[in-house]
């Protein structure tokens, strides 16, 4: 009797790890990294976020951006643009990433990081979570922001 009770917990074990296998490779989630301001010390902290997998690159990336302007989940984290702030347009074409917000993205964010330092951030964040980008293109109202610090810092063509 034993035999057979050991035989069957393989098979429930057997099933659980084929079913657990099947839903990770057959979901439709992914994982990505976003960093935020802590409001204790500026110091970036890091989340973690499941987001639905898209058709393409593009709409991968716009939906990445999207949820980094919606800010942190944690409320001991501050957001690395206003609240209210929009994403006017959005464009991914040979490798590089066009994202244009709306005009109080250079607004200030209370307790965040500095408004240099938050597009930073959102670029590192872009590159580092599609490695397949060469450039991050990054526009407020139609006007590219920081666009020479951004070559110093990952180079020209980088």
């Amino acid at each position: 009797m034993g035999f057979f009770k050991q035989i069957r917990r393989l098979v429930y074990l057997a099933a659980l790890l084929g079913f657990t296998f099947f839903e990770l490779f057959h979901s439709r989630l992914t994982r990505r990294t976003f960093e935020f301001p802590a409001l204790e010390d500026g110091k970036l902290v890091v989340e973690d976020r499941m987001l639905h997998k898209a058709g393409s690159l593009e709409q991968n990336i716009r939906n990445y951006v999207d949820e980094l302007v919606l800010g942190p989940v944690s409320v001991t984290c501050a957001p690395l643009l206003t609240k209210g702030v929009k994403l006017r347009s959005f464009m991914y074409r040979d490798g590089t990433v066009y994202a244009d917000f709306s005009g109080d993205a250079v607004l200030p964010v209370q307790g965040g990081l500095p408004l240099f330092d938050s597009f930073l951030a959102l670029n590192r964040g872009i590159r580092r979570n599609f490695r397949s980008i060469s450039a991050v293109k990054l526009f407020v109202n139609g006007n590219e922001v920081f666009f020479s610090e951004f070559d110093r810092i990952f180079g020209p063509d980088r």
